[in-house]
């Protein structure tokens, strides 16, 4: 028998549109005869079975947020694909498959950030005369005036594969998810997406955005790549608590660029969340690399906050006579109403034309005056307090975007296309910047070789072009900043114990100078290891920086020799592998000294060394200086503390050096400052011996008495028993008493304190941790047992205690966890041991299974 494919594609829609859900739609896809139509398509999905994996779930997912975004749609379980897109046939499906849609749910609040309202149920029908059961899930289509549903985290496959990619928007074509890629999926997925019309070859007329944006030959001429930024504004829209955002970045990267081209997506998509578009933007002139000079933009809208609220008044309704000396809260209040009522886009660019503190109070006004109707867009070089997430980082184009950008321009100024090995070199020189780009072509057109035009670029011919992209961040730098970016620029990448060394900044001017570099994207942050990141800055802003030193920095000739002495000093310390020999002279001298118990000219011998530049970052003199305190009984605890951690802070990492600080830090009786000195000598000094991690667990043990926050007490004693558990696989028979001490009151205390904070896991974590690690007490697998117990009691909801259904579902999966190990724990005791085998089983296994 044939099916009218059209006439089944309409029913299913009116059954999608109606929220028909039940026999009736099962009906509609089946012949008299019981068989399957042989198609899918956007509307339907057939799948064979649901394995009830993390991965079907999360490819679930994708396939409802794809109907979803499109035109709703079902997927119907229990149809085998005999052969592929020709012939189905129905298998059935067990009676107990049930898709868990609080799961599904749960998916939906990780991954996307709202929930769909979807519905399973498993029918009967007769095939053949044989009553199998089929399994149907309804997905809504989106209502019209909702913004498309977007993937906020990644997910991937057990096997690693990306399913889900973050920002990304998915519908559904054909019989296929896929991402949208261009123009016409967002513009699909923004209008009505009225199935009858448009598989009719009609069409509804698209909403018209009314928007003000300027000559797009003023802005960029051709918009290349940035298909990724793209997407996490299209994601963003989407969000119901984030309602401004921010592009950051150097200057000439192409911020304003991306905000432009965003627009215009938003208003060829006709997305039917937006009424306008505005565009604001506090730029007078725009340096123009293919010119070499600046030129003067077409409208400049605002120079002040009061001004900008003002815009966004008369751009969202209000009249001139309404906004007469209204305070600036009024204003904001006045925007916040329009733009509640009037739903609107707005962009503020060039934020940072503005001061440094005017540009803070626009950013903030941003957060109050957008809401889940109106959003708002910033651009800006410097991000003064927005948080990474609500801030998009604009970096220089790369690979192929960059490439294509470089084709663009030869062929706008009738010149020769680059071979690839130019186009790298080119990246190279310009960071990926289009403005550097254009303003290193335009020497080569000059008819010089593209080396010697980046050479020329590089020195002087570049520099106004460099200055025009850098002048503005570097005059909002504090003093410290200068200081810093001075010396970087002068040595080239370096730590930031180097900085504190090569600039003699406190460790609080240091942190707040690097805060306020980063965020104007002046310095690069590289890490080799976490705890000592090194600060680089790129070749222009370094050329830049050491050429206009003496206008910004006050006796800039004095400061850069300091610093030229003090990295010749590094240096000479580290070429000789820290044997010096005029430290090892006056080492020598200081160790006779205080035989002698004379302190005061050991302490002289040592201080008149460290005045010579040379040698004044040199961390076995501060270790000298440091043991001058120790031995002398007149210094107070204080200033030994004192010398001993300036002796680490210049680097100093010899093993004597931390049994020495221990001792001392020991006298004080700070457990927190006992603790730091064992982990520096394990993780900076390298010294992974028993001892020290007995050190470091005793003294975390010890400190955990303090805290009085539970969860923070648990992480501590957690962390202890890592440490002497380590201690122990490492130490001496004669020591393992004293460690197996300290073992067994860690593992009981983390017992205590996490089954009186409700945290079950750890409390079993803790106990089966223990008993592998040869702590094969009575009482440990009794407590793991009992944990057992109460994750099973809260799962099951058959505990006095208050627990959300998430966490009823968490402790679910725990319970099956831990019950499985606790299993295969008593499966190991030893004939001897029946007696709490049969107690353990009698707690555990011979409960009902959940």
């Amino acid at each position: 028998m044939s099916f009218n494919i059209n006439e089944v594609k309409s029913k299913i829609y009116n059954c999608i549109i109606t929220g028909s859900f039940g026999e009736e739609v099962i009906n509609t896809f089946l012949h008299d005869d019981g068989s399957i139509i042989p198609l899918e398509c956007e509307l339907w999905d057939f799948k064979e079975k649901f394995e009830g994996t993390n991965d079907s779930y999360l490819k679930l997912v994708k396939t409802i947020i794809s109907l979803y975004n499109s035109f709703g749609g079902y997927v119907v379980y229990g149809i085998k694909e005999k052969i592929k897109d020709t012939s189905f046939s129905i298998e059935g499906i067990g009676e107990d498959l049930l898709i868990d849609q609080q799961k599904v749910r749960g998916l939906f609040d990780k991954h996307v950030g709202r929930r769909i309202d979807i519905l399973y149920d498993n029918f009967s029908v007769e095939c053949s005369g044989v009553i199998k059961s089929i399994g149907l899930l309804y997905v809504p289509k989106r209502p019209s005036g909702l913004h498309s549903a977007s993937v906020i985290k990644a997910a991937a496959l057990s096997n690693n594969k990306e399913l889900l990619k973050k920002d990304c928007t998915y519908f559904r074509c054909n019989d296929e998810s896929k991402q949208c890629l261009n123009i016409n999926d967002f513009e699909f997925i923004s209008g009505d997406r009225d199935f009858l019309l448009l598989s009719s070859g009609g069409r509804k007329r698209k909403k018209l955005i009314d928007h003000d944006l300027p000559d797009k030959n003023f802005i960029c001429a051709r918009f290349i790549g940035r298909f990724e930024i793209l997407n996490q504004l299209w994601s963003w829209l989407g969000d119901e608590f984030q309602y401004a955002k921010v592009l950051a970045g150097e200057g000439g990267k192409g911020k304003t660029s991306i905000a432009y081209e965003f627009c215009q997506l938003l208003a060829k998509s006709g997305a039917s969340s937006i009424d306008q578009i505005v565009w604001l933007t506090a730029k007078k002139k725009q340096f123009k690399g293919l010119y070499d000079s600046y030129i003067e933009t077409p409208e400049s809208h605002y120079d002040s906050l009061e001004t900008l609220l003002k815009e966004v008044c008369l751009k969202t309704g209000s009249l001139d006579e309404e906004l007469i000396d209204l305070s600036e809260n009024q204003l904001k209040r006045k925007a916040k109403e329009n733009l509640e009522s009037y739903p609107t886009f707005i962009v503020v660019d060039d934020v940072d034309s503005n001061s440094p503190d005017e540009q803070r109070r626009i950013m903030e006004a941003a957060r109050v005056i957008a809401n889940s109707n109106s959003r708002v867009l910033l651009t800006t070089r410097v991000n003064n307090i927005y948080s990474t997430d609500s801030c998009i980082t604009v970096p220089g184009l790369e690979g192929s975007d960059y490439s294509e950008l470089v084709n663009v321009i030869c062929d706008r100024v009738h010149l020769q296309k680059l071979n690839l090995s130019n186009i790298e070199k080119l990246c190279s020189a310009s960071e990926g910047s289009p403005l550097f780009t254009e303003s290193i072509l335009r020497l080569y057109k000059n008819g010089v070789s593209l080396n010697v035009a980046i050479e020329q670029w590089s020195g002087e011919e570049g520099e106004l072009v460099r200055e025009a992209a850098l002048r503005k961040e570097i005059e909002e730098l504090t003093l410290e900043a200068i200081k810093i970016l001075v010396a970087v620029s002068y040595v080239g990448g370096c730590s930031r114990t180097e900085v504190h060394q090569l600039t003699e900044l406190s460790n609080s001017n240091i942190s707040t100078s690097i805060e306020q570099l980063g965020n104007l994207f002046l310095i690069q942050s590289i890490n080799f290891i976490e705890e000592e990141p090194r600060i680089e800055v790129s070749s222009s802003v370094s050329n830049l920086i050491l050429k206009l030193c003496h206008e910004i920095l006050p006796d800039a000739s004095d400061y850069i020799d300091s610093v030229r002495q003090i990295a010749e000093g590094l240096r000479y310390q580290e070429l000789s592998n820290g044997n010096v020999p005029e430290v090892g002279a006056a080492v020598r001298q200081c160790s006779a000294l205080l035989k002698n118990e004379s302190f005061n000219q050991a302490r002289e011998t040592v201080r008149s060394l460290l005045g010579d530049k040379k040698f004044k970052e040199n961390s076995d003199l501060f270790f000298m200086l440091a043991r001058v305190e120790y031995d002398d009984p007149s210094s107070s605890l204080e200033v030994v503390r004192k010398s001993f951690n300036d002796a680490y802070i210049k680097g100093q990492r010899k093993e004597s050096f931390f049994d020495m600080w221990y001792e001392v830090e020991n006298q004080i009786g700070e457990q927190t400052s006992i603790s730091n000195v064992c982990k520096d000598a394990i993780e900076q000094g390298g010294f992974q011996t028993a001892i020290w991690y007995e050190r470091y667990a005793n003294s975390q043990y010890l400190h955990s008495g303090d805290i009085l926050n539970r969860n923070s007490k648990i992480h501590v004693l957690v962390n202890a028993y890592g440490n002497v558990t380590k201690a122990i696989s490492m130490g001496s028979a004669p020591k393992w008493s004293r460690i197996k001490d300290l073992s067994v009151n860690i593992v009981d205390s983390i017992w205590k304190e996490a089954m009186l904070e409700d945290n079950y896991l750890v409390a079993f974590k803790a106990m089966s941790g223990a008993i592998n690690a040869g702590d094969v007490r009575q009482c440990n697998y009794v407590n793991a047992a009992e944990a057992v117990q109460k994750l099973f009691a809260v799962h099951t909801n058959r505990t006095r205690g208050s627990f959300s259904e998430e966490l009823r579902l968490e402790a679910r999966d725990q319970y099956q966890e831990s019950r499985d190990e606790l299993r295969c724990i008593i499966d190991n005791l030893d004939l001897a041991r029946h007696d709490l085998r049969d107690r353990i089983e009698q707690m555990v296994f011979r409960v009902p299974d959940a």
